[in-house]
């Protein structure tokens, strides 16, 4: 059976795959071009190419043994030669003008192996997959085709064409322990195949945390890809399952970026994607890291109310009001919110649910008439139709206030508040702090944004008060807070058992104010 494309992150399938990317858009037709491809046993087959305008910097797809119509000019043509014989993937590339009827020959027997091992063999035996890539780059755009396949399977053709880059990757996965040993390397040419033994010593350690609570879905998958413009495949999985867990990636030094990715399962059985988290590494060899993910206390982060001129008209983007507290960058937008802007009288000005799932957009506006103060109220709530949430989900609920002086005739900025995010420390994987014992709440305070081109301005905070509520709300606590560097600090006396609920006021010198109340930030027992 032929393989089957990745179709997401989340969805892992256990069949080698040819991957195919492409850009650019079709040229007028003046020549033709046809490729013959040949298996490893020297019987002619159909493979898909990659076609890529050296010129222009068009990107086509195609079949070899069959004439494509191109324009004349100079191409790049790609292709991964799979054979059903004897399952193995040679990986072939040729440079060469197009012109009149032009024909060329990819051959699967130049093909040189692809071989990577470590010096140590990693404890379990662990299951060994190769992953390369070829990528040709014109001025303006790059295409490539890639493939991945067991030791003993995976060639490649080499070139030394200087408009073709080579990558590979491989990577040795013990799924009993979360555990993954990945290498990576990249040339400037297409190289005579690949021997190389990697030092275990080398290798840069990352330890990956997945907690359980605040994600809309309890299953995620934890897993490593690299960023460099040419690399092979689209991540390595070290979990994917039921959080919460814990994943070790043994990486080769470079540049990296260490993704978690959650799913659900539609009414109709179907999986639906329902965010990710992405942390970029720079890893140095012999070095350790730790990155965690779904932290307690979600809440709304990097999307401020912002004031634009001509006519005036307050914004506010709802689609953050479910971020990390630790690193809050992505943001899950499963969410339904009602916005509601008051002015000074508490008279409304605008009042609108906003939900991106209904179809309507995320972004809230109202019209400012009136220079004076202003109040925009947020109640959010995780929402997604045909999607049912796990009944230990934390963060059902958050909302946000903002107290603000608003100018219809200012130039358009962010409004002048600063954010809180609440970020509860000491918890265990599931979120949890022990009975009786005491939770630090670090109050950090956030005034950065989405749009990195909006004006902020600077803003100094003057007063931040804490409240803590164990009985979802209905009665509150205050707290002491005190200052340490840049963030706040609370010390929570924790219950025997239950939810607790978090509410945190920044107010700044010019008496404006951001207040964030969150529902189940974290459990006790």
């Amino acid at each position: 059976m032929r393989r089957l494309p990745v179709l997401a992150a989340a969805l892992i399938t256990l069949l080698p795959v040819t991957l195919l990317s492409t850009t650019g858009s079709a040229s007028a037709a003046t020549a033709t071009l046809t490729v013959t491809t040949y298996d490893r046993t020297g019987a002619k087959l159909k493979a898909p190419l990659r076609l890529i305008s050296l010129d222009s910097g068009a990107a086509y797809t195609a079949t070899s043994l069959t004439a494509k119509k191109l324009k004349k000019g100079k191409y790049a043509v790609l292709t991964n030669i799979y054979s059903a014989k004897d399952g193995t993937d040679t990986l072939g590339a040729r440079v060469l003008k197009v012109s009149g009827k032009t024909t060329t020959t990819i051959d699967a027997r130049r093909g040189r192996a692809i071989k990577v091992a470590l010096d140590k063999t990693p404890a379990g035996q662990p299951y060994q997959e190769l992953r390369a890539q070829i990528c040709a780059n014109s001025s303006s755009s790059s295409t490539e085709i890639g493939t991945w396949n067991t030791p003993g399977k995976l060639f490649v053709i080499p070139n030394g064409s200087k408009s073709l880059r080579f990558a590979y990757n491989s990577a040795w996965s013990n799924s009993t322990t979360n555990s993954v040993w990945l290498v990576s390397a990249a040339t400037k040419t297409v190289p005579a195949g690949v021997t190389r033994t990697w030092r275990t010593s080398s290798l840069a350690t990352v330890k990956a945390v997945a907690r359980r609570g605040p994600a809309g879905s309890d299953q995620s998958d934890l897993r490593l890809e690299e960023t460099s413009s040419c690399h092979a495949g689209y991540g390595i999985p070290a979990f994917s399952g039921q959080t919460p867990a814990v994943a070790t990636f043994h990486v080769s030094p470079g540049k990296w970026q260490l993704s978690a990715n959650w799913w659900g399962t539609e009414s109709t059985g179907n999986p639906a994607m329902m965010g990710f988290d992405n942390r970029n590494l720079t890893l140095v060899a012999g070095r350790s890291y730790s990155r965690s993910f779904f932290n307690a206390g979600w809440g709304p982060g990097r999307s401020l109310p912002r004031i634009y001129s001509n006519p005036g008209r307050l914004r506010f983007d709802t689609s953050r009001m479910f971020t990390d507290p630790a690193y809050d960058l992505y943001s899950e937008a499963s969410q339904r919110s009602k916005v509601t802007l008051y002015d000074s009288a508490r008279k409304v000005v605008k009042s609108q649910w906003r939900t991106d799932w209904e179809g309507r957009g995320s972004d809230f506006n109202a019209k400012i008439k009136a220079k004076g103060w202003y109040t925009l109220q947020v109640d959010a709530q995780r929402y997604r139709p045909g999607i049912k949430h796990p009944a230990d989900m934390l963060s059902p609920r958050v909302q946000a206030i903002f107290r603000m002086k608003l100018d219809p005739k200012a130039k358009p900025r962010s409004a002048d508040v600063i954010l809180p995010r609440m970020v509860p420390t000491g918890l265990d994987l599931n979120n949890r702090a022990r009975p009786g014992s005491s939770t630090v709440l670090e109050i950090r305070p956030d005034r950065r944004h989405k749009e990195v081109d909006l004006k902020l301005g600077k803003v100094t905070a003057k007063i931040v008060t804490t409240q803590v509520s164990f009985d979802g709300g209905k009665t509150w606590r205050s707290l002491t807070v005190r200052k340490s560097g840049t963030k706040w600090l609370a010390t929570i006396k924790n219950p025997a058992s239950g939810a607790v609920a978090l509410r945190t006021r920044i107010t700044t010198t010019k008496n404006a104010y951001a207040q964030v109340t969150i529902v189940r930030a974290y459990t006790v027992g």
